[in-house]
């Protein structure tokens, strides 16, 4: 668990003033690793911050997911953005029943410097697997 003076000092040496909302926002997302909805984490945080709109929370997540530090929008659920924050290289799986959406594990060499060619420089790689989570495929 992170204090919140560890989550602070982590924004403010990634160039991000670090206001409550963005260390409670960050902190979420670094000790929560469910992939949330904006209104998952609006939800948990707000008992804790009654002053704290919804409104807010997006525009956090938008800050936190435009600076590139690790914070990123998953694709892989049509019906919601979630958001996740990445500290190991992991693809996504999404289960098109149940809307789960699982972390997989990734070799950090496998995507390291990999560029289709000498033009362009590859930053992020998304990768999800659609499918049934085990649970879903037991009940057909």
């Amino acid at each position: 668990m992170m204090t919140t003076a560890q989550v602070s000092q982590y924004l403010k040496a990634k160039g991000i003033r670090p206001s409550a909302q963005r260390i409670a926002i960050m902190r979420y997302l670094m000790e929560h690793p469910v992939h949330p909805t904006a209104e998952n984490i609006y939800d948990a945080l707000m008992p804790d911050m009654p002053s704290l709109s919804l409104t807010t929370v997006y525009n956090t997540l938008n800050c936190l997911v435009s600076s590139g530090i690790g914070v990123e929008r998953l694709n892989s659920d049509p019906r919601n953005a979630r958001f996740d924050f990445v500290d190991t290289p992991h693809a996504h799986m999404y289960c098109r029943c149940c809307g789960a959406v699982m972390d997989l594990p990734l070799d950090a060499v496998t995507f390291a410097g990999m560029s289709p060619d000498g033009d362009f420089h590859v930053e992020q790689i998304e990768l999800c697997y659609r499918g049934l989570c085990s649970k879903c495929h037991d009940k057909m």
